[in-house]
């Protein structure tokens, strides 16, 4: 008899911390959440000292290469200045994100200066980091005002989540409608929203519910 009362003191004084840790714990999924929401900071963190070290800081002032057909085929510099991304959409389908931007070009040879201002849409299926875009614009420069539309494939470099900004590397097509004639181009395009280098949003913490006062 002494023995079994031993024996469920001591599965008692066991399955006591477990039971605290259970009523601690929240349900998986909420545990899941939190989790991942405790991440954000930490690869917004790490996706920032990584761009610092690689030096994308500079990639705002590093022209993308543009060949250009039209009236003959010309070579293009470009300076796309994205200031921030939206969070991933929450909508049916792929994650949707937009972007607009502003992008000055520098036509070579003969050199003419132009001005595009619009904005890009990127759809990444939930589980990938390759996905598409579309973009549209208007276009003001020396060869003509009118308006562009262009279409590519795109590549993330980081875990999307809803405080990180996309860092992108994307082939983009371009066709372009002006009052001086259609041409088109193609280029290798890196975008990373200056929004990147601002901050970073932290949720505040949840509420402990009522006070034990």
């Amino acid at each position: 008899m002494k023995h079994a009362v031993a024996a469920g003191s001591l599965l008692c004084f066991l399955a006591a911390p477990l039971a605290r840790a259970e009523e601690a714990r929240p349900e998986a999924p909420v545990e899941a959440q939190t989790a991942t929401l405790d991440r954000a900071p930490a690869l917004v963190s790490w996706k920032r000292t990584l761009c610092l070290y690689t030096l994308c800081f500079l990639e705002p002032l590093i022209p993308d290469l543009r060949r250009e057909w039209g009236d003959g085929a010309h070579w293009v510099l470009s300076w796309p200045l994205h200031p921030w991304a939206t969070p991933p959409l929450d909508v049916p389908g792929p994650t949707l994100i937009v972007s607009p931007f502003v992008e000055p070009q520098l036509r070579l040879r003969p050199a003419t200066f132009r001005l595009l201002a619009g904005a890009r849409v990127s759809a990444f299926p939930d589980t990938s980091r390759f996905g598409v875009l579309a973009e549209g614009a208007g276009v003001w420069g020396g060869d003509g005002k009118g308006g562009v539309a262009g279409v590519g494939l795109t590549y993330d470099l980081i875990e999307r989540h809803r405080d990180t900004q996309p860092w992108t590397v994307s082939v983009v097509v371009r066709r372009a409608w002006t009052d001086a004639g259609a041409r088109t181009d193609v280029s290798l395009d890196v975008t990373v929203p200056l929004a990147m280098f601002f901050g970073t949003r932290i949720p505040a913490p949840e509420d402990a519910g009522p006070s034990s006062k």
